[in-house]
């Protein structure tokens, strides 16, 4: 019976996954390839509707947590506040009813509290390695900035510059920056709104820098200079962190792993030869 009940929530699983990430068959787009045809209106997925549905009844800041969770993960597998609602509901629900079809509505209640947290801690592992990139690549891409400006290009063109030679999540939200700029978003509105998507301290500090250095006429090239410097010591320092806490970490592992293995094989050969020569 628990064999079942796993092999239909897994099917369960397995149908929501199919439900987010379903696209249209390649015949189908083979048949309208090359028409001029007019650019339909994005329609909601199930799992979208049952999410704007419950978001009346969800706790704002719960609400709020999950959106900036969204926005500095960059939104995985194509999530939206709405769909991740609906997600995490039917994930609760499905194993509940599965567990009263089957006549174990404990385990369909356990299985719905963890499958309900499931979505959460995909999203918050894709946002903390995201994070850990920006932060790895943010001294580099302020150096790459400033011999940028520093040759004379403007920093809106330094920014482009950069945004398109370089690769990763910082270059994307870059990117998104220039874009926003030449939509016609003020530049400091614009890099405010790049400072609250990544959510870094560093980035924050940074962005302040410049719109000060933008106000009061400051050369934005010194002011790039400072922030990078400043950005590699700080990364400096949470490498030295990192490496004092190694040894911390070590300790465990070697008293409850390598320790007892150890005396085992030091402490009973002698034993066995003491016991051998007792006299009989």
């Amino acid at each position: 019976m628990i064999i079942l009940y796993g092999v239909l929530i897994g099917a369960a699983i397995l149908s929501l996954c199919w439900a987010i990430t379903a696209k249209a068959p390649a015949a189908r787009a083979n048949l309208f390839a090359g028409l001029d045809l007019p650019e339909p209106a994005p329609k909601d997925s199930p799992l979208g509707k049952i999410g704007r549905g419950l978001m009346r009844i969800v706790p704002t800041g719960y609400l709020q947590g999950l959106d900036n969770n969204l926005v500095q993960a960059a939104h995985p597998w194509k999530l939206d506040l709405n769909r991740l609602i609906g997600l995490k509901m039917a994930l609760a629900v499905v194993p509940v009813l599965l567990g009263l079809a089957v006549g174990r509505p404990i385990f369909g209640l356990l299985a719905a509290l963890i499958l309900f947290l499931v979505p959460d801690f995909m999203v918050v592992n894709q946002r903390d390695a995201r994070t850990a990139v920006i932060q790895e690549d943010a001294a580099n891409t302020i150096d790459q900035l400033t011999i940028c400006v520093e040759a004379g290009l403007g920093f809106d063109a330094a920014l482009l510059r950069v945004a398109s030679t370089t690769e990763g999540p910082l270059a994307t939200e870059l990117q998104r920056t220039v874009e926003d700029i030449q939509a016609g978003v003020p530049r400091d509105q614009a890099l405010r709104s790049f400072a609250e998507r990544t959510r870094l301290p560093d980035m924050k500090q940074l962005v302040s820098a410049l719109i000060q250095a933008q106000k009061h006429g400051v050369t934005i090239a010194e002011t790039l200079r400072i922030q990078s410097a400043e950005l590699r010591d700080k990364r400096t320092q949470r490498i030295e962190e990192k490496a004092a806490k190694l040894a911390t970490k070590i300790l465990f592992p070697m008293v409850c792993c390598f320790l007892p293995v150890y005396f085992v094989i030091i402490i009973v050969p002698v034993a066995v030869e003491a016991f051998r020569a007792l006299p009989s």
